[in-house]
């Protein structure tokens, strides 16, 4: 019978030494998140800039296209920071996987 492999907690994964269990898998999800809220803040503050580029003489149309490309910026970046974030998930299953068909053998 395959050893077992047990889940640790955060703080029990940090404190293996022989790297066993791993952290980032459990990190991904909180890191995805705060990544989202970064790149809605950067969005927003680009709106902001193309308001104030909008108030400045003769910048009204610099500042509509700042505007209205601040929602094509935060898709692509969006999409830029979810195909990492899923790299990296796919990297540490094939290692799960591996890992599982080495306790096979």
């Amino acid at each position: 019978m395959p050893p077992q492999s047990s889940e640790k907690s955060l703080v029990g994964a940090l404190m293996d030494a022989n790297f066993n269990h791993l952290v980032t898998p459990k990190l991904v999800k909180i890191f995805y998140i705060l990544s989202m809220l970064m790149v809605s803040l950067s969005a927003l503050m680009v709106v902001a800039i193309g308001i104030w580029v909008a108030q400045l003489h003769d910048g009204w149309l610099l500042g509509l296209l700042i505007i209205c490309s601040s929602p094509v910026v935060w898709f692509f970046e969006l999409i830029l920071t979810r195909i990492f974030m899923e790299a990296l998930v796919v990297r540490f299953k094939t290692a799960d996987h591996l890992r599982i068909i080495k306790d096979k053998i």
